[in-house]
């Protein structure tokens, strides 16, 4: 433990008594953020002063803000605590921006390697099966194109038009890796397939918009495929399953996209369709 019995520091108690490194207090020389104060005429030597730890503490405190040596310099060297504040107040701002891109960023990983894992653990395509999914968001939007008229463009012409409206609103486009179609329930069982919405799924840090739903927890009848020609196809064995299960649709249809990277020998993307449902 390192005793303190003069005001004069070296470079080597002055690194030791901050816990900090002599390349550290070169650095911050060379910048002029803290510079050794007093000068011994007769060896040469500089010493940093008692009062300098107190100026080191800030300096490492505004670093930890992810502010440069530049800015602790122009920071510290403000004229009065008016502008010190607002500079403060500027950076808050900067971090926090930051903070919620890399939260998204984060979220969206999570997201992506859910889905691997998903596709990883599915059955069959073309398998109907039972899940139970939990609450999800997500963001509607209705589309002037429909799916099960146009087939594969009038998807492409779908997706198009939800990028452009997260675009034109300033919404974070990374929750588009997330898109699907839906089809309303009494479409479904009439068998009139027709879908004009696109969606995303989103969390909780997706701005509030005046579309976003809930879809509440429920079990779910699903099927997948990598081949967007066979939803119709499949949307019928669903129903003909759900029929012969004794069971009815409690909510829309929806086809949820899974994975747009090359996993399959087909080179489509991988989707899932699913009606919530319960025993009728």
């Amino acid at each position: 433990m390192l005793v303190l019995k003069k005001s004069l520091l070296q470079i080597g108690e002055m690194a030791k008594m901050n816990h900090v490194s002599t390349q550290t207090l070169r650095l911050y020389a060379k910048n002029r953020l803290l510079v050794p104060e007093y000068l011994d005429k007769e060896s040469g030597y500089r010493y940093y002063t008692l009062e300098q730890c107190a100026k080191l503490d800030l300096i490492r405190a505004l670093k930890s803000c992810r502010l440069s040596l530049e800015q602790i310099k122009y920071i510290i060297e403000l004229p009065s605590a008016k502008v010190l504040l607002e500079a403060l107040e500027e950076q808050t701002e900067a971090l926090t921006k930051e903070l919620y891109q890399l939260s998204v960023g984060r979220n969206n990983l999570l997201r992506i390697q859910k889905n691997l894992q998903v596709l990883n653990s599915l059955p069959p395509f073309g398998e109907v099966f039972f899940e139970y999914i939990p609450e999800r968001k997500m963001d509607l939007q209705q589309t002037d194109f429909d799916f099960f008229a146009l087939g594969y463009e009038g998807y492409e012409n779908m997706m198009l038009q939800m990028q452009n409206y997260l675009h034109e609103n300033k919404l974070p486009p990374s929750y588009f890796i997330n898109v699907g179609t839906m089809m309303k329930k009494e479409d479904f069982i009439s068998g009139s397939y027709t879908s004009h919405a696109a969606f995303i799924f989103v969390d909780e840090l997706y701005p509030k918009t005046e579309n976003l739903c809930t879809l509440v927890p429920n079990t779910y009848l699903s099927i997948t495929s990598d081949n967007p020609e066979q939803e119709a196809e499949y949307a019928h064995k669903l129903y003909t399953e759900m029929k012969r299960q004794n069971m009815e649709p409690c909510g829309d249809y929806l086809c949820e996209v899974l994975s747009q990277f090359p996993l399959s020998t087909s080179g489509k993307l991988i989707y899932k369709i699913q009606i919530p449902v319960h025993r009728a």
